[in-house]
């Protein structure tokens, strides 16, 4: 059988990013003339962070979380219509999420100080300095960069 050299094709590498990715810091600031975030370039050889995608976080947290229905009329069909929609977390429920959220995608800290002293990269530090804007817009950016970076567009290589 004869092989065939694929021209021009684009193959989507799909990147499952189930170990996190170093970024080097960069600060970030808000433009108060059209109230978006300006990120920085990155500081060379400055402090880094490995951050993970959470889409597996919250796509556990959604299979986990409680879900309540209730029949509403439906206009169109005049029948009623069975609506689910999730259960509204508490203010300590949803405390206890954004802390499970940073300790899951921060996953490695170096080089960081906290109040002049190095940060350990364990979970109190890290729901620690979530806390501090700079840091969460930072975090933020990277996990955006993670899913952008999800699928990548490749030219196809080898055989058809």
């Amino acid at each position: 059988m004869e092989e065939k050299k694929t021209k021009n094709a684009v193959v989507i590498n799909l990147q499952t990013q189930k170990e996190g990715t170093w970024f080097t810091f960069f600060y970030s600031k808000i433009d108060p003339s059209t109230m978006d975030v300006v990120y920085g370039d990155p500081i060379e050889g400055g402090p880094r962070m490995k951050i993970r995608n959470p889409v597996s976080f919250f796509k556990e947290r959604n299979e986990n979380r409680k879900k309540e229905s209730e029949f509403v009329l439906n206009k169109k069909s005049r029948g009623m219509q069975k609506v689910v929609s999730d259960v509204e977390l508490t203010p300590k429920q949803q405390r206890q999420e954004n802390d499970d959220f940073a300790d899951y995608v921060i996953q490695d800290i170096e080089n960081f100080k906290l109040d002049g002293k190095i940060i350990k990269c364990d979970r109190k530090t890290k729901i620690e300095i979530m806390e501090i804007p700079i840091v969460a817009m930072y975090v933020h950016r990277c996990i955006e960069i993670l899913q952008s970076e999800g699928a990548v567009e490749e030219k196809a290589e080898g055989k058809n």
